[in-house]
């Protein structure tokens, strides 16, 4: 439903941040690795995840400062037991980089050191997880590698534009770094998409 909010930070504290978009205070749960990066009275993007808790009538909003730790995030809610709860904890105790290492390694002991991980969760996140994963670490020659795009320039708003437009984030990012790159610094967003839609 939400795809991303952008807005001024209002507080930010670990794991939660408010964002004032349009004069409205949304409270969003985020990595640690997230909200170590948000700085009150500045303006942020947040990728979202949207839940609703239909027994509660709650509806929670989960942000996060790069795909891949949303793409992570999702991946986590894929494993039977675990919830949008327990899948933001497990983020909080560690990087993206570092869990998708462990769980392509099929590293269960590791796994089980982060808090919020039990033997048995580690056991099917390793289990369920592994061969999806695997592309994802560091190193593997996959659509969407490269050094990361910083949301708040041009060809981040060019990444969320593609996004919007219904592209998967991988291949949006992979055409906008090449679009980026030949186009050089001084490229608008516009034209930026402009090259990256003859990509996707």
């Amino acid at each position: 439903m939400y795809e991303f909010m952008r807005g001024r930070v209002v507080s930010a504290l670990p794991g939660v941040a408010v964002l004032d978009v349009g004069g409205i205070g949304f409270r969003v749960f985020v990595p640690f690795s997230t909200s170590g990066k948000l700085r009150a009275g500045a303006e942020a993007t947040l990728l979202l995840y949207h839940t609703i808790n239909a027994e509660q009538g709650e509806e929670r909003l989960y942000g996060f400062g790069t795909e891949d730790e949303r793409r992570l995030f999702k991946a986590l809610l894929e494993v039977k037991g675990i919830g949008p709860a327990t899948a933001l904890q497990v983020l909080c105790a560690a990087d993206a980089d570092r869990l998708i290492e462990l769980i392509a390694s099929g590293d269960v002991a590791g796994l089980k050191k982060f808090k919020g991980i039990g033997p048995k969760s580690a056991e099917r996140i390793v289990t369920e997880l592994r061969e999806k994963v695997a592309p994802w670490a560091k190193g593997s020659a996959v659509i969407g590698s490269g050094p990361p795009i910083a949301l708040d320039s041009a060809a981040g708003d060019a990444v969320l534009a593609l996004i919007a437009l219904g592209y998967p984030p991988a291949k949006s990012e992979e055409a906008v770094r090449k679009s980026a790159g030949s186009l050089g610094d001084k490229a608008s967003t516009e034209e930026i998409v402009r090259k990256a839609l003859q990509l996707v």
